[in-house]
C-alpha cells in the first residue's frame, strides 16, 4: 500500500471539522449545565416541595430554548462555509464564551425570579449571545470562508435572526424596572419576532425572484 501523504485541502478539512466538533461540544455543555439549575427544595418535614422548582423548571425550558436557537443558527452557517481561519476561530469562541455563561444566570433567574437585577442580568447576557452570534455571521462572510454563491445573497436574513432575539431581550430591560414580574413574559415574542422577520425575508427573495410585469 502507498504512502498517503496529507494534501492542504484535506488539512483545512480537518481543521474546519475540528472547530465544528468543539463548538457542537461546548453548545452540549452549556446545555447539560442548565440541568443542575433543577433543585427541589425540601419542605419542614423533609418532603419535596416540586410546586417550588417551578421556576427552576421555567428557567430551564427558556435558557434550552436560547441555547438551542443559536446551536441551530450556528449550525446552519458553518454549512455554508468552505474553511475557517484565526479570525473565525477568534470569534466563534467568543460566541461560546457567551453560550458557556449562560446556565450562570439561569441559575440566578431560577433562583430569585422576582429580581429586577436578575431579569436585567439575565436579559443582557441573553441579548451578548445574539450579538455574538452576529458578529460571527460577519466574520464568516468572506471570500474564500463563505461559499461565493452564499456571499452574493447578503447578509440581512442571517444577521436579522441572532439581532431580533437580541433586541427582544434588550427592549425587556426597561420593563424589568417597571414590573419585574411581568417583564420576562416579554421573552415570548422572540418566537413570533423570528417567524416574522423569516416571513418578510421569504416575501423579498420572492419578489426577487418574480419578473417584473
Amino acid at each position: 500500500m502507498g504512502d498517503h501523504h496529507e494534501t492542504p485541502d484535506d488539512n483545512a478539512t480537518r481543521q474546519f471539522e475540528r472547530v465544528v466538533f468543539f463548538s457542537d461540544a461546548v453548545f452540549a455543555i452549556a446545555i447539560t449545565l442548565l440541568v443542575l439549575t433543577l433543585k427541589a427544595p425540601v419542605g419542614a418535614h423533609g418532603e419535596p416541595r416540586l410546586d417550588l422548582v417551578i421556576p427552576n423548571i421555567l428557567g430551564f425550558l427558556l435558557s434550552f430554548y436560547v441555547i438551542g436557537i443559536f446551536w441551530q443558527g450556528h449550525h446552519t452557517l458553518f454549512g455554508l462555509l468552505e474553511r475557517e481561519d484565526q479570525t473565525l476561530r477568534r470569534t466563534n469562541l467568543v460566541l461560546l464564551s457567551t453560550i458557556v455563561f449562560l446556565p450562570f444566570p439561569t441559575s440566578v433567574l431560577s433562583e430569585f425570579p422576582n429580581s429586577t437585577t436578575t431579569i436585567v442580568f439575565y436579559a443582557a447576557s441573553a441579548a451578548t449571545v445574539g450579538l455574538a452570534q452576529a458578529g460571527l455571521i460577519l466574520a464568516a462572510r468572506r471570500p474564500g470562508i463563505m461559499r461565493p454563491e452564499e456571499l452574493a445573497l447578503g447578509a440581512g436574513r442571517m444577521i436579522s435572526r441572532p439581532l431580533s432575539a437580541s433586541l427582544v431581550f434588550l427592549a425587556s430591560i426597561p420593563l424589568a424596572f417597571v414590573d419585574s414580574r411581568r417583564a420576562p413574559l416579554f421573552w415570548i415574542l422572540i418566537v413570533p419576532v423570528r417567524g416574522l422577520i423569516s416571513r418578510i425575508w421569504d416575501r423579498v427573495d420572492q419578489r426577487k425572484l418574480t419578473p417584473a410585469s
